[in-house]
């Protein structure tokens, strides 16, 4: 793994994100890849959960959404990518401003894990 194949998953990430493209998506993720949404949510098996968490949390709760891939890192060893980003989005008519980052493990071009810490300026007033 590198820099660059993270760069251009995440660059089809937020592509997918963006148009709320469920089958692109799809495209960024091995067949049976899991995808962590949030560290204490339960973790999406395959396409068939991805594909059903995209369809109902990003096409029919979100809209307006533009994401942005700030700066990738990998691992000494290889094994792990890290990708920072922010998004800004409408979610249940809520704006929000998102920003996290992604822990990765790839399987040549395609990600086979997908853990994401975000958080949004809403949470932080609730807080405080």
């Amino acid at each position: 793994m590198d820099v660059k194949q993270i760069k251009e998953v995440m660059k089809k990430y937020g592509e997918a994100w963006e148009n709320q493209d469920s089958n692109l998506i799809l495209e960024c993720f091995t067949k049976n890849g899991i995808y962590q949404e949030s560290p204490l949510a339960k973790p999406y098996r395959g396409h068939k959960e991805i594909k059903k968490f995209w369809d109902k949390v990003v096409k029919q709760e979100t809209e307006k959404i533009k994401f942005r891939v700030g700066n990738c890192y990998v691992s000494e060893d290889g094994k792990t990518g890290f990708a920072e980003w922010e998004c800004k989005n409408t979610h249940k008519k809520k704006k929000h401003h998102m920003v996290g980052i992604m822990i990765l493990k790839m399987r040549g071009n395609k990600i086979s894990y997908l853990n994401e810490y975000w958080n949004t300026k809403d949470f932080i007033k609730i807080i405080r």
